[in-house]
């Protein structure tokens, strides 16, 4: 079980620090993606291009994560607070939730689930 936190830790940490290769480095190289843009994608350089776009929209940063896992250690959520700037200059914190599957030390499946 610690090894899913320490994945979602350091997933987080990479988005925070914009580290797409850090990143990739976690996922598997066909990792389904959903909650990052419009409807779903698959692979490392889909979740990449969708990262950038959110990123450049949205100045984001997550914090007070709390990352809670199933009993068999492969799937995890985490509970975030996003501090962002949109493009337009409006700042905000909401709620954010990640969501992450993993299996053999990479993680398959990355969804954000948001409120707003």
């Amino acid at each position: 079980m610690a090894d899913i936190i320490n994945i979602a830790n350091a997933a987080i940490e990479a988005l925070n620090a914009r580290d797409f290769a850090a990143l990739a480095g976690k996922v598997h190289e066909d990792v389904a993606i959903s909650g990052i843009g419009e409807g779903m994608d698959n692979g490392r350089e889909a979740l990449r291009e969708r990262l950038a776009r959110h990123f450049e929209a949205f100045d984001e940063s997550y914090r007070d994560a709390l990352v809670m896992t199933d009993a068999g250690g492969t799937n995890a959520a985490v509970r975030l607070t996003a501090h962002g700037r949109s493009a337009g200059g409006d700042t905000y914190s909401r709620e954010k939730v990640l969501l992450l599957e993993v299996d053999d030390g990479r993680i398959t499946r990355i969804a954000f689930l948001s409120g707003s």
